[in-house]
């Protein structure tokens, strides 16, 4: 896959971001799912992501395919959950998306091998994330990259829960 790269997002992506994330909600809405809408994630929020420098996007053919956001912000919500490893700085993966028409091609999966890549690299022990009890793909995808399924928890306003996942890192690769 030539032409492809993962790097963090610049200000001047702010516009393809948006418009990737507006694709996400219509199909996530269309298919029933109110994981996403015109809060959340909205423009105040991913213009904080830039601004932290925790934005990645994958970018293919100079058009921007997917976006991640990796920092190191739990949820409240995490505090009640039983966590596999509970020593160490954990990276917490935000806000993965992949645009619609490209979706199936493999890019979600690259962007979690660069996330776990990125945590190996600086020393983080486990990679915690949550995702919408509706979103049968990403149920399907973590478990199926080694993600343990560790609980769940409740956000304000969504009708289902979120299922949260961890990986324990080794600090070789695996």
């Amino acid at each position: 896959m030539s032409g492809s790269k993962i790097r963090k997002a610049r200000r001047a992506d702010i516009g393809e971001i948006m418009a990737l994330i507006a694709k996400c909600v219509q199909v996530m809405q269309d298919g029933g799912s109110d994981q996403w809408d015109d809060k959340y994630p909205n423009r105040e929020i991913i213009t904080q992501d830039l601004d932290k420098g925790t934005l990645f996007v994958y970018e293919e053919q100079a058009a921007i395919s997917g976006i991640m956001v990796l920092d190191e912000d739990q949820a409240e919500q995490y505090e009640a959950i039983r966590w596999s490893q509970e020593q160490g700085a954990h990276l917490i993966m935000h806000r993965l998306a992949v645009h619609p028409e490209v979706q199936g091609k493999g890019i979600a999966r690259k962007l979690v091998a660069f996330a776990e890549e990125l945590a190996r690299s600086g020393g983080y022990s486990s990679i915690r994330l949550d995702t919408y009890a509706k979103n049968t793909r990403a149920l399907a995808l973590y478990p199926s990259l080694g993600y343990e399924r560790r609980g769940e928890v409740d956000f304000p306003g969504r009708t289902a829960n979120f299922p949260v996942f961890e990986k324990v890192l080794t600090s070789e690769a695996e």
